[in-house]
């Protein structure tokens, strides 16, 4: 029986038990139900967070440590150092305004060059002669070449010299060309002090008639004496080529009639004398008062009263 037991087969697993079947008329599951009834079922009302406990105060440890101060060195540049980068800063100061001097210098002479070359075509050209412009222009020409080539980097001096040459040989053109444009503004102030002086000496109105006969005289031979002058500047002036350099100056005219004005103006403007105010005579001088006679109450009261007369049949002393 013991090996029969020991080789048969082994024993069968018990069968699974069956599902559940579905409900008919497709009725939800009995799990379902109650889920459904869960949500619907209020909520219970969570529980009051318990009290936080109170912290400990924590104390603080104060550990001293004792520190050693050692001398400390200073940031920054020493004395020496700042005295020489101050004497650097000073040279590159220097360097760069000589630089900037040498940098304008050439400007100018450069500038120089085209301007002069222009007017001595333009408004130069009537105030120099073909000898002067040649030479002039074949100069600009020759400063012209030389700066872009050989003058590009010279000293200031250099330029300097070179602006002085064009000058030296174009400053009479343009003098002359300066004194045609102010010369007729200058004659016209002599012109205009001339004819207010004139009418001033041949005038006999009321505004004048406190002026000296003499001094009239005066003016009017200051008249003459400038009149004349202008003729015979004019003519001078009128006489000389616009190339050549003028006789007669503008500077000339104005001080002309400055001088004309110096004399001439004190005169005319010479203010009437005040009106002579006579003196009134002296008032007699008062008589000196005598005293008033008292009234007749007065001396009443001033006397003294007299005594009465004694009645008649009085008794008498007699010695």
């Amino acid at each position: 029986g013991g090996g029969g037991g020991r080789g048969g087969p082994p024993p069968a697993e018990p069968a699974p038990a069956p599902a559940p079947e579905a409900p008919a008329g497709g009725e939800a599951p009995a799990e379902g139900a109650e889920a459904a009834d869960a949500e619907a079922a209020p909520e219970p009302e969570p529980a009051p967070a318990p009290a936080p406990a109170e912290e400990k105060k924590r104390s603080k440890k104060v550990k001293r440590i004792p520190v050693t101060v050692s001398e400390a060195k200073s940031v920054g540049m020493s004395a020496q150092e700042l005295m020489e980068a101050q004497e650097e800063e000073g040279k590159m100061a220097i360097e760069d305004k000589r630089i900037k001097e040498k940098a304008d210098a050439m400007n100018q002479l450069e500038e120089t060059i085209y301007s002069m070359r222009d007017k001595l075509s333009t408004s130069l050209s009537a105030f120099s002669t073909e000898d002067e412009k040649s030479p002039l222009m074949a100069l600009l020409t020759s400063l012209e070449d030389w700066l872009y080539e050989d003058g590009m980097d010279v000293e200031k001096s250099v330029y300097d010299a070179k602006y002085a040459e064009i000058m030296d040989k174009c400053g009479p053109i343009e003098a002359r060309a300066r004194e045609a444009d102010l010369r007729p503004d200058a004659i016209g102030e002599l012109r205009k002090a001339l004819a207010r002086f004139s009418e001033f000496v041949g005038s006999s109105d009321e505004a004048y008639a406190h002026i000296e006969a003499d001094d009239k005289a005066k003016v009017a031979a200051e008249v003459e004496a400038a009149t004349a002058w202008l003729s015979e500047a004019e003519a001078k002036l009128a006489a000389s080529p616009a190339t050549a350099d003028a006789p007669i100056k503008s500077a000339e005219i104005t001080a002309k009639a400055s001088a004309l004005e110096g004399v001439c103006n004190p005169i005319m403007r010479k203010p009437k004398p005040a009106p002579k105010v006579e003196a009134a005579p002296p008032s007699p001088a008062p008589a000196e008062s005598e005293p008033a006679p008292a009234a007749e109450g007065d001396d009443a009261a001033a006397e003294p009263a007299a005594a009465p007369p004694p009645p008649a049949g009085a008794d008498m002393d007699v010695d």
